[in-house]
């Protein structure tokens, strides 16, 4: 890979909300710290429409500057005729629900769709494999378990943004 970062540019990442907020402002030092890591595995992350609108829109300074850069782009969620897909996103759905003791109709979409990417991502694609990137734990275990039960466990990893970029004690990251 010629980085510390554990993906490659044959790889699919997937980028939940959550990584964009932690790592800030173009200006922040954990903003730069990501993107040098992704442009150095020559990784173009993908972000879901539903994470664009989480980040307040595609105008924002930190995804305006990762699309601009070419190290982002936007992509669409899966279709809801995609059997595998659409299985996924329930089962992630119904671990997040009982990790967090909500309704399965009010766990946040973004999360159980990134599951749905991720498999229709290695099963349609030619990839080396689909890195999901969140630091939402209910949400990565809830992507963790439709990978397990879709048999996707040699092809999907969920990494968090301490595994791209390490932690520094004088970060002000604020996890969500």
């Amino acid at each position: 890979m010629g980085t510390d970062a554990p993906f490659a540019a044959d790889q699919d990442v997937l980028v939940d909300a959550n990584i964009f907020y932690a790592i800030g402002h173009p200006s922040n030092p954990q903003y730069r710290r990501f993107r040098s890591a992704v442009q150095n595995a020559g990784v173009v992350c993908k972000l879901p429409r539903r994470v664009i609108v989480e980040l307040g829109g595609s105008e924002t300074d930190r995804v305006r500057t990762a699309l601009d850069e070419g190290w982002a782009t936007i992509i669409d969620a899966p279709s809801p005729t995609d059997g595998d897909a659409v299985a996924a996103s329930d089962i992630a759905r119904r671990t997040i629900a009982n990790e967090t003791d909500q309704a399965e109709h009010e766990v946040e979409k973004t999360d159980a769709i990134l599951a749905g990417l991720a498999i229709q991502y290695v099963r349609d694609r030619s990839t080396a494999g689909v890195v999901v990137l969140t630091d939402d734990k209910p949400a990565k275990k809830g992507i963790e378990n439709a990978v397990q039960a879709q048999g996707y466990t040699d092809a999907i990893t969920v990494y968090g943004l301490a595994d791209i970029i390490g932690g520094d004690p004088g970060d002000s990251m604020r996890l969500i």
